[in-house]
């Protein structure tokens, strides 16, 4: 390269270079193009041990990009604030009808599924829902989330209570507490916090903790106040954008993660989750007209 790249430029040129690359080199540049702002607040090695990949690979695909190294492609993303947000909102704004909003919509939450799945650390899902599959009916499930989050908390909840499995999902900051207090070994602890900083879940899951429960974790930051309370951190970054809030692609991400664990319990328990859910939704088939 005979300039060097600025700001938005090195989203775009990521971009361009992105199918001539290794597969690894890939998964960097895909990083490097949706996760600005969690790689501002991480160092090379912290890239590297998330990503599963080199330091060298990383350094590699810098120099690729025309930089000397990573510390200096990192410099020049500072300039990179509030670019993709105004990406999305051009895109928004040159689409000429509803259907062309209603295709980028699908279009972004796609690619943010295909995009978390690629950096998503099997490990961590693993002992997740190995701690979940362990779950019996005399421990305790508690879920905590705020805002958008606590939706997905819901959700959960919901999906476990068809197939015969009781929980219980908080968004209030005081009955959050007063359930992880009553929380010990076997019972289980879930935070959901996107931003990763959400006090009130990190200090449910510290109570949990301390108080012998198993901790889980799912966010979109690595390295964050929440994963260091959990026992188990599920993380996926995701980018935002100012349509659908900072909660909108990460939304359906964590979604897809809950379905998952969901799928697993309900295969473990093949024949007690049938009879369940036969029960649960015969329970409630009268409301439907």
């Amino acid at each position: 390269m005979h300039q060097k790249l600025f700001g938005k430029d090195i989203i775009l040129y990521a971009r361009t270079i992105a199918p001539t690359l290794a597969k690894k080199e890939r998964l960097v540049v895909s990083f490097i193009e949706n996760s600005t702002n969690d790689i501002l607040k991480m160092n090379i090695s912290d890239i590297a041990n998330f990503l599963k990949v080199s330091e060298a690979c990383i350094t590699k695909v810098a120099k690729k990009m025309g930089f000397k190294g990573f510390h200096e492609l990192k410099r020049q993303l500072i300039l990179c604030d509030y670019v993709e947000d105004y990406h999305f909102i051009q895109n928004s704004k040159q689409a000429a009808n509803y259907k062309e909003i209603l295709e980028n919509t699908f279009l972004n939450s796609i690619l943010s599924i295909q995009e978390a799945l690629s950096v998503l650390d099997l490990k961590s899902f693993n002992k997740a829902a190995e701690v979940l599959s362990n779950f019996t009916k005399n421990n305790k499930l508690v879920m905590a989330g705020c805002g958008g989050s606590s939706v997905i908390c819901q959700d959960f909840h919901h999906k476990l209570l068809k197939i015969g499995i009781f929980s219980n999902s908080y968004f209030d900051s005081h009955l959050q507490l007063m359930s992880a207090s009553l929380l010990g070994k076997g019972d289980i602890a879930l935070g959901i916090s996107h931003s990763s900083k959400t006090q009130d879940v990190i200090n449910m899951l510290a109570l949990a903790k301390e108080n012998g429960a198993s901790t889980i974790c799912i966010t979109g930051v690595l390295n964050s106040p929440i994963t260091k309370i959990a026992n188990i951190s599920i993380i996926t970054p995701v980018k935002n954008n100012p349509i659908t809030g900072e909660n909108g692609a990460t939304r359906i991400v964590h979604l897809n993660i809950i379905d998952a664990l969901f799928v697993i319990l309900a295969n473990r328990k093949n024949n007690e989750s049938k009879i369940n859910l036969q029960k649960t939704q015969a329970a409630v088939l009268f409301k439907r007209v």
